[in-house]
């Protein structure tokens, strides 16, 4: 397991970032949390010393079996991920959704606190969110800076009055409508960790044409009819080319991920210890130049002919 520094911030995590969204109980249907803290404890055991998740994740329940599992192995051994959402951007409440979520993950600092969504200057400035973030970092309740879901121009609006290490974009390989955030990125030592890496499990190879879901998913863009067996072509090319390797499609997802330019740690989610050990195996090795070039040839096939999808989580588009 190779380890990367956040930007500018002195942060460092593990490649693979463990996504904890699943741990809440909520969007992915229900989980019990000792098979969350296995999953917590493998992926430290292997080298993933880094844990993502929010105050949003099951309304604090991700935050508290994160913070248990830091317990439990130590917490100046791992890297605390959380990210404050919407109704909580203006000062005071921000330093309260901090508070509350450092209570829950039983710890006095994090590593790396995100602003989850853009949201209406009307509401909020951004100036406002900025330099609260900056006063929480100043005080050591944060040591990292990251912004989620934001566009190019949004990030840039927000580096106006402050610092920012880390991005989080939703982005994979049938999701890539932010190359050109990727690229201002990489040019400006800003660390991308991206989410969604095996598009809510339509990279793994585990569904079928045809498949309806009852959960989250079922408002997805890439869920809908009009999107998903032909996404599941792009599972299917993933497929073939990464048995080559011995690999499952989910680990050529990630792995794919691993190389492409720009990426720094993506974040992959896991239920239980098995799927931790899993996603683990898509480090330390890397697919061929050729092979590469083959699996973004698919994905772009697909990419360039969806629509303007403002979110992954709705149809919502631009137009």
């Amino acid at each position: 397991m190779n380890y990367k520094e956040l930007g500018k911030s002195g942060v460092k995590v593990s490649e693979l970032i463990l996504g904890c969204w699943a741990m809440g109980g909520d969007y992915f249907g229900a989980t019990e949390d000792e098979s969350s803290l296995e999953a917590l404890r493998v992926s430290y055991e292997n080298g993933v010393n880094t844990f993502d998740t929010a105050e949003i994740y099951g309304s604090g329940r991700s935050e508290r079996v994160v913070g248990e599992a830091a317990r439990r192995i130590g917490r100046d051994k791992v890297k605390i991920i959380s990210k404050v959402f919407k109704p909580s951007m203006d000062h005071d409440k921000m330093v309260k959704a901090c508070e509350d979520s450092l209570s829950r993950l039983g710890t006095d600092y994090l590593d790396v606190y995100f602003l989850h969504y853009p949201i209406p200057e009307e509401e909020v400035s951004i100036q406002e969110r900025m330099e609260t973030m900056t006063e929480l970092k100043k005080a050591g309740k944060i040591r990292a800076i990251g912004l989620s879901n934001f566009s190019l121009e949004e990030m840039k609006a927000a580096m106006e009055y402050g610092q920012v290490d880390v991005i989080q974009p939703c982005y994979s390989l049938l999701w890539r409508y932010d190359e050109e955030l990727l690229k201002f990125s990489l040019e400006n030592d800003i660390a991308v960790i991206p989410y969604s890496t095996l598009a809510q499990g339509l990279l793994t190879g585990k569904y079928q044409k045809g498949a309806t879901f009852t959960d989250g998913r079922s408002r997805a863009a890439l869920f809908q009819p009009e999107n998903y067996d032909r996404a599941l072509e792009v599972t299917q090319v993933l497929k073939e080319i990464s048995a080559k390797y011995g690999k499952t499609p989910a680990q050529g997802a990630i792995a794919w991920l691993l190389q492409a330019p720009g990426i720094t740690a993506p974040i992959v989610g896991a239920k239980n210890g098995k799927q931790a050990a899993e996603n683990i195996q898509a480090s330390g090795w890397q697919f061929s130049e050729e092979d590469y070039a083959a699996i973004d040839r698919a994905s772009r096939e697909f990419t360039e002919g969806l629509p303007h999808y403002t979110l992954f989580f709705n149809t919502n588009t631009a137009d």
